[in-house]
């Protein structure tokens, strides 16, 4: 079955369903929202190769890369972070799909993301493309990740005792200073568009917009609009702004989906600084995770705060198969 991209990004497609339990690549990053926004924003011009079963995805993208020739490649092609084959038996549609190829005297190399070595898949993939094909590995993709089970105090009891006292001043100093939160779940077109352009007007104030090096910035700010846009068209957007008074001075922001929530972005206005805005609405997002049950905080790649917020690393791995001819 072939299906179009309109049929992958309804909420409950198949890759939308098979995205939810994976632990060895970014759930969220897996769903059709955060590859199609990549795709149409990063690299529209490639082709895309959309496949299903019953019980099996495969999503990839097509293109003539300068050192390899053609390249079939995960649809997320920058940070890796999505699977490109899920189910029991992905390797069926690929073995199709590379058949098809080859009647048109096509072949070519292939990029997998989002694989674990111990994958019983990968002995499948060995057998399958082992005659023609050469394979390697790339360096891992490390992300991070936090248990949610337990609630606040659980997450609390496997912080540090200075961790843990840092948010309890910050909240204290957050309270006395009139600091305010309100959670956001657009559901439309309009109200995304309203908390995304509010998200925007505090990360100009803050010191990623001051040194232009954040999302304001191209194209990353047309990706994460489209991404946002499509999160809260399928349900799962949330966002959580931060507030003084009548006005935003810090947001965070990212999609859950099933037990899952993944951490898109967060910023604050500079001279709130002091007051510790990023770990109040890190705090905040994690209080209100819990109320609804979510069960794992994923933070994506490696930066020196995530360490102390997260206990779990994983890795994801990035196969290149070449042709041997």
């Amino acid at each position: 079955m072939h299906p179009s991209a309109a049929d992958f990004e309804r909420p409950d497609s198949l890759i939308n369903t098979l995205a939810v339990p994976c632990a060895h690549a970014d759930p969220i990053c897996s769903r059709s929202e955060w590859q199609f926004a990549f795709h149409k924003i990063f690299a529209p011009k490639r082709a895309l190769h959309l496949r299903q079963d019953r019980q099996n995805i495969l999503a990839l993208a097509e293109w003539d890369h300068p050192s390899v020739g053609p390249l079939l490649e995960p649809i997320e092609a920058h940070w890796f972070f999505s699977r490109s084959l899920m189910g029991p038996s992905p390797e069926v549609l690929l073995e199709e799909l590379l058949s098809d190829l080859e009647r048109e005297d096509r072949r070519p190399s292939i990029a997998l993301g989002g694989m674990d070595l111990e994958d019983p898949l990968i002995p499948r993939l060995v057998r399958l493309l082992g005659r023609h094909y050469s394979v390697g590995c790339l360096d891992p993709i490390l992300f991070r990740t936090a248990s949610l089970m337990s609630g606040p105090d659980g997450f609390l009891s496997r912080r540090s005792r200075k961790f843990r006292e840092n948010i309890r001043r910050a909240v204290k100093k957050g309270n006395q200073a009139g600091i305010t939160f309100e959670r956001c779940i657009p559901t439309d077109e309009a109200s995304a568009a309203t908390a995304f352009a509010r998200m925007t007007a505090v990360e100009q104030t803050s010191w990623k917009g001051i040194e232009q090096c954040g999302m304001t910035e191209e194209p990353y700010l047309a990706f994460y609009r489209d991404l946002f846009l499509r999160m809260s068209a399928n349900g799962i957007a949330r966002a959580i702004f931060a507030r003084h008074e009548d006005r935003d001075i810090g947001f965070v922001m990212g999609g859950v989906a099933g037990q899952s929530y993944r951490g898109q972005q967060f910023s604050y206005a500079a001279e709130w600084a002091p007051f510790g805005i990023g770990n109040l609405l890190q705090w905040e997002m994690i209080q209100w995770l819990c109320e609804c049950g979510v069960a794992r905080y994923d933070m994506g790649s490696i930066l020196d705060y995530k360490v102390h917020w997260t206990e779990m690393e994983f890795k994801s791995h990035l196969l290149v198969w070449r042709p041997k001819n």
